[in-house]
């Protein structure tokens, strides 16, 4: 799902109308109070919950919705995922996740299962990644990972062929392996500083290290990871695009091709955004990436960009629907909006309230 999901990285001071909101929600800095309270209620928490189900899974695809985290922030928190309609356009009931009390969870980052069996849920707040059934809106599982996980891809592999869920721990420097066949976490993989989002390849994972300035290769065989790969200042969206990863960089508006098979970069191209989430066209011959009030297509493989579509405010992330006409864009005003690719015109918009993090859409 790397490849067709957007994500939020850590999105930096000064850029774009509104960033310090986001700021204070991406560094993973808890208050003084939180930075107490919060890691004991999770210990107490994990202590009965970790790894435990919580519910039965029907497994049943729920179609035409999209999921968005909101609130997910230490200034306004909240413990739930949304999912919109996207036929009727209308915002369904919100699911909580995560096991702290006051509404502090703080969901941050999703990815679906193979075959969109499964909705899975990172929670800084507690530090836990959970599994959502889309079809009952229950959480069926959930394990303790590392601290702040800040972004979850899924590669294969696993017990019965289930996959491997990969955890991006930003207070840890790694990334935590869940078997998904067990819901078992195995050894953290120590890797840069602030890892803020992962894409999965054939056979390698590609860890992107807001802090380092870089991305780490992780092999999937071995779960080791490989040397950092250099690449501009604070990568904060990686994505898969056939043999080639894509890596934008907030700190210098810049995607960096990297080769999947070699694990060497190309030339950095300019952008006219800061980049904050990539989603690729299931064909692999299109990339669009969110940033400030933008998005902006580029084609593949060259890297050819094209003119911005404005939006109404700052875009956090963006997924594309199935068939790849339409994306839609969380932003930062606590809303999603549908975007025409064909046209490049800015369609519906649903309130949401928050301040969107994330989207995912099944089968998108």
């Amino acid at each position: 799902m790397g490849s067709r999901t957007g994500g939020v990285g850590r999105p930096k001071t000064g850029r774009s109308a509104g960033r310090g909101i986001c700021r204070a929600k991406r560094t993973g800095r808890r208050g003084a109070g939180a930075a107490v309270l919060l890691p004991l209620l999770a210990v107490l928490a994990a202590s009965v919950l970790a790894a435990s189900p919580v519910g039965g899974s029907t497994h049943k695809r729920a179609a035409d919705l999209a999921w968005v985290t909101t609130e997910g922030s230490v200034t306004e928190p909240g413990s739930a995922v949304t999912p919109v309609n996207l036929t009727s356009h209308t915002v369904e009931p919100k699911v909580t996740v995560g096991t702290l009390p006051a509404a502090a969870s703080l969901p941050s980052a999703m990815s679906f299962t193979r075959g969109d069996a499964s909705l899975l849920v990172v929670t800084r707040g507690d530090d836990m990644l959970s599994e959502v059934d889309p079809a009952t809106r229950h959480v069926v599982r959930r394990t303790t990972v590392g601290l702040e996980p800040d972004a979850v891809a899924v590669a294969p592999g696993g017990t019965d062929n289930l996959g491997i869920a990969l955890v991006a721990d930003l207070g840890s420097n790694a990334v935590t392996p869940v078997d998904l066949g067990t819901w078992k976490a195995g050894a953290p993989i120590p890797v840069g500083g602030e890892p803020v989002a992962i894409a999965v390849a054939a056979g390698t994972a590609f860890v992107a290290d807001f802090g380092s300035n870089q991305i780490t290769p992780v092999d999937l065989a071995t779960l080791r990871a490989g040397a950092p790969i250099s690449v501009g200042p604070g990568p904060q969206t990686v994505a898969v695009a056939g043999a080639t990863a894509l890596v934008g960089s907030f700190g210098n508006d810049t995607v960096t091709p990297i080769d999947t098979r070699t694990l060497q970069p190309g030339a950095a191209v300019a952008v006219p955004v800061d980049p904050t989430g990539i989603a690729v066209t299931s064909a692999g011959t299109m990339a669009y990436i969110s940033g400030g009030d933008s998005i902006v297509p580029v084609a593949l493989p060259g890297l050819a960009v094209g003119s911005p579509i404005q939006l109404r405010s700052v875009a956090q992330a963006l997924s594309l629907a199935p068939g790849d006409k339409e994306a839609w864009v969380a932003l930062q005003t606590g809303s999603l909006v549908e975007v025409s690719l064909a046209a490049g015109t800015v369609g519906r918009t649903i309130h949401l309230g928050g301040h969107p993090s994330a989207v995912v859409i099944a089968g998108g």
